[in-house]
Formats: structure tokens, sequence, C-alpha cells
């Protein structure tokens, strides 16, 4: 019996594409941008086991891989470190030498960025890419876009004009979860977004 109970209790994870994508109008120079995000969701408990209280998935992080949807071939040669949508951004207003108001970096910020605790019931905003203006190329979003002389179009995370697979993994507490899905980057920004990944994409990556 306490086999079942812990089992019941432990975070149910699964994602979901937001819809609609979220669109803005950030600063910076950047007009328009469009951001595709998903949402790590940890499933409440069910009615009948309420009583027992499901776990939160704590300091959960986690990462992004992008590869060519031809073959699955990676595009970079690292993994993105994801950025929760919902965490601060890792600036600070600071008051410089010379009087000047401005925007610095802040490590600390930057560094709370990483980690997300879901609770049940709730969902969690990851960045994944994000399509600016009249760009063609979209660009991997991580909150190593806000690094010093890395900018919004950050090079490393530059993804250009095409179909690609996006595959998210998150980890908490010994767990790990990943899904794959497709990212289309071959239409109008208005149009850029994620689908579901199908069977045959999911084969690619585990050849």
């Amino acid at each position: 019996m306490s086999i079942f109970i812990e089992f019941q209790r432990k975070p149910k994870l699964h994602f979901e594409i937001e819809e609609p994508p979220y669109d803005s109008k950030p600063s910076g120079g950047i007009k328009e941008a469009r951001f595709l995000r998903v949402l790590l969701c940890n499933n409440p408990m069910p009615g009948f086991l309420k009583w027992l209280g499901r776990n939160a998935a704590l300091q959960c992080y986690g990462d992004i891989q992008f590869y060519h949807l031809e073959d699955g071939a990676p595009v970079f040669s690292r993994l993105m470190p994801i950025r929760w949508a919902a965490a601060d951004e890792p600036l600070t207003w600071q008051v410089r030498s010379d009087n000047a108001i401005a925007q610095l970096f802040d490590p600390t910020k930057y560094n709370a960025s990483f980690h997300r605790n879901c609770f049940p019931g709730t969902k969690e905003l990851i960045d994944v890419a994000v399509r600016f203006d009249d760009d063609e190329d979209c660009f991997g979003w991580s909150s190593e876009n806000y690094l010093p002389d890395k900018g919004w179009r950050n090079p490393e995370w530059k993804i250009p004009k095409g179909r690609y697979l996006a595959k998210v993994t998150v980890q908490s507490s010994g767990e790990t979860i990943s899904a794959i899905f497709q990212l289309e980057n071959t239409v109008a920004r208005k149009h850029f977004r994620l689908l579901n990944a199908t069977q045959e994409d999911i084969l690619k990556l585990n050849k």
C-alpha cells in the first residue's frame, strides 16, 4: 500500500505547446517578435486521491537540442540550456559612473533563471525559439541570449529558414521527461510555430 501511495504522489509531468504563440513588441530596436514556447505541466491528483496530495517537481532544469528534419542531424554542437519564461530577465537597472541609468547584466538573476518548481495543477512556460521582425532566420531562446555581447539575435543559436525538430528535456529529483516537436520556420513570422512531432520524426532521432 505504501508503495502505491508514494507512486501516486510522484509528480506526473507532460508537455503542451503554448497556443497561440506569444507575440510581443520587445525593446532593443526590435519592433515585433514571436516566441515559441511549451508548457511543463504537473497533473493534479485525481479526485478520488486528492487526499494524498501530489508532490511538486522541484528545481526543474533542462535543455533543448535542435535537429534537421530531413536526417535528424543536430543543428548545434551543444545543448541549449532551457529558460523558464516566467523567470526574471537577468538585467538590473543601475546608475553608471556618468550618472546615466542603464540595464546591466545581473549574474544572480541569470543563475536563478535555469531552475523552476512545478507544483501540481500548474503549468510552467519554457522558451524554445524566437523570430524577429521580417527575419527569415529564427533563434533558439535561452538566458544565454542575455549575456554581454550576445544580444537578442545570438549567433550561437541562429537557426536558418527551414523545418527542424526540437527535443525538450527536463530533469527533476532524478526524474527525466522529454518531448519532440516540429519547428516550422519556412513561413511568414505570423505562421511561425511549433507542432507535435510525428512518429516518423521521433524514429529519426532514435536511430
